[in-house]
């Protein structure tokens, strides 16, 4: 039954509306008809209109007959200069921020312009951050009679705990020239200052000083530049603002997309642009080096004797939309052989190497690099390899001079789920098979500083773990992933002749609510090569590192972050023959708030 009624209704539909329009025609025609077309129309619309005026459902109201308002109401606007009311610039029509209001339009956060003429409008963007670390950590700590604080004490090492306080206050003033929301600034100004106090209490004498008397505790404050530079816009070369830019002064720069081989703040000139729709990025650069303070490694005004030129080159949506591949020449050249022997600020022989013969040397290297990072689908990832060739006129471990050959591999895979990524990662740096051939084979960094399988939150990368009877040398330097047998990358030189690594690395990270991220890591660690590590020379296990840590971001924006982490070194073959079985860890909380 109620099928035979849908069919009929559907008959029936087309029959109604061909009645319906030949009514509309019969009145039409009955009516006086204008001379022109649109006559015609409007008196079919106001007939068509009476047709439907008190029309209404069954049970429902009657439809309403509301005249053409929009159209009746317009007047016809002769204006005139009185009729328009000035306002300053488009930027203060509606809304006027406050100064101390950094989530609404604000005049020091370089939402509106502070002078200028319009289209070369000058903007002030002022910030500030606090970055607050607190931290507990155990090393192995070499010492001897002479120096250690518990006389009884008869063990190669002493007691390794430490404490240490860093807080860093980084203001940071702009001044920018231009309308910079389709196009780059004109003209940029910035300075970034850094105050930095420390202050780190060990258990024994002779570590934070050189002169045991001194006792176990060290607080020193100092203050530089993280960035204090020009911006000076040379060029634009396409309608959608390709352009050509420089920089003068001191920068951050680095070479990779993690940090592999040069991570910096330092004095320089860097020529970069791009073209082709923004699809190719490049840039040239110079940086003349400053050596650091020792405690708190902001840039020193002493020149370092060393020169880093860096060449790379980006392609966007490469292989994939979305994946972006790099391609980079570094050269550097260090020349503080030529300078005699340099001591650090806690009295310790940094340049040349307390290791080996102790002899100076100067260093020509040039680094090959080939860098993708992205997705490809939903799969992240980041890939890096560098080849490194050169020379060092002298080796103190090998007692030679060196021709350089050595290379470095990291991949990065990782896949989300929602709320849960999980990821896995290699790093290899090759080690030296025969320190006594000629060739450094042992891969070494500039300054590195990656963020990769963990980065600051493993104990292998937080923490600077010293060589025995290697004075200031380490094996593994603070905030590397290349056990390079060098004294702080800061101060001192690298080092071609080294065992190298592999790392193998497996993490999880669940955003457990909006505010709250859980980060966690393990990785297992293994000399690539032990001939320079003669107590070690069969056995190259280093063992497994294992961390976890927590981000609390309570605004869900970065104006205020904790973080909590804790980590474990747990010692393989290969370790405890150099420190013993003891289990080396850190803990820290770390507060940042940012304006």
């Amino acid at each position: 039954m109620i099928r035979s009624l849908f069919c009929a209704a559907i008959v029936l539909l087309p029959l109604a509306s061909e009645a319906q329009h030949l009514l509309r025609a019969q009145r039409v025609e009955n009516s006086e008809t204008p001379a022109d077309g649109d006559g015609v129309e409007e008196a079919g619309n106001e007939q068509f209109s009476e047709l439907q005026q008190g029309r209404r459902r069954p049970g429902g109201r009657a439809i309403p007959d509301f005249p053409p308002f929009v159209y009746e109401s317009v007047p016809n606007i002769n204006s005139t200069a009185s009729h328009f009311v000035p306002v300053p610039d488009r930027w203060r029509q509606f809304y006027v921020g406050k100064w101390y209001d950094p989530y609404h339009q604000n005049i020091l956060k370089g939402d509106v312009p502070v002078f200028g003429e319009p289209g070369h409008e000058w903007f002030v963007e002022l910030g500030v951050i606090s970055d607050t670390l607190a931290e507990r950590f155990k090393i192995p700590v070499p010492v001897g009679v002479p120096t250690t604080k518990n006389p009884g004490t008869v063990d190669t090492f002493g007691n390794g705990n430490f404490s240490l306080f860093v807080e860093r206050v980084i203001p940071s003033f702009s001044l920018i020239r231009g309308n910079t929301v389709f196009k780059p600034p004109e003209f940029e100004f910035r300075a970034t200052p850094v105050f930095s106090f420390t202050s780190v209490d060990a258990s024994e004498t002779g570590i934070v000083r050189v002169d045991p008397s001194r006792g176990t505790s060290r607080s020193e404050g100092d203050w530089s530049f993280l960035e204090l530079f020009a911006d000076v816009h040379l060029a634009d070369i396409s309608e959608r603002y390709d352009f050509i830019s420089s920089r003068f002064g001191v920068q951050e720069f680095s070479s990779d997309f993690r940090g592999f081989v040069y991570t910096d703040q330092q004095p320089g000139i860097r020529l970069f642009g791009n073209w082709d729709n923004n699809k190719w990025q490049y840039n040239f650069a110079w940086f003349p080096r400053l050596k650091k303070e020792t405690n708190t490694f902001v840039n020193d005004t002493a020149s370092r004797h060393e020169d880093v030129f860096i060449w790379n080159v980006y392609r966007q949506d490469l292989i994939a939309l979305g994946h972006q591949v790099q391609g980079t020449v570094i050269y550097r050249e260090d020349n503080a052989g030529d300078k005699g022997p340099y001591f650090n600020d806690n009295g310790l022989l940094v340049r040349p190497t307390s290791i080996g013969d102790e002899r100076a040397k100067n260093i020509r290297s040039t680094y090959f690099g080939l860098n993708g990072d992205g997705h490809i689908g939903r799969v992240n990832t980041t890939t890096s390899f560098y080849y490194v060739t050169g020379t060092e006129t002298h080796n103190p471990i090998a007692g030679r001079q060196q021709n350089i050959s050595a290379f470095m591999f990291a991949q990065e895979l990782s896949y989300d789920f929602d709320w849960l990524r999980v990821r896995g990662s290699v790093f290899w740096s090759s080690g030296d098979d025969d320190p006594k051939d000629g060739t450094a084979k042992g891969f070494d960094a500039i300054n590195d500083v990656p963020n990769f399988a963990g980065g600051d939150l493993s104990y292998w990368q937080r923490q600077g773990i010293p060589l025995v009877a290697g004075g200031e040398t380490f094996l593994v330097n603070l905030g590397s992933l290349i056990p390079n047998l060098r004294p702080t990358k800061e101060e001192g030189q690298s080092n071609f002749v080294n065992p190298g690594i592999r790392l193998l690395n497996v993490g999880v990270d669940v955003e457990l609510t909006q505010e709250l991220k859980l980060i966690t890591n393990a990785s297992y660690l293994q000399f690539d090569e032990t001939e320079t590590l003669e107590t070690v020379r069969q056995l190259g296990e280093i063992g497994y590192d294992l961390s976890t840590g927590l981000i609390y971001r309570p605004w869900l924006n970065n104006n205020v972050e904790f973080r909590l982490g804790g980590n474990a070194l747990l010692p393989g073959d290969g370790l405890e023959q150099l420190y013993g079985d003891k289990t080396l860890y850190s803990f820290f909380t770390n507060m940042i708030l940012e304006y």
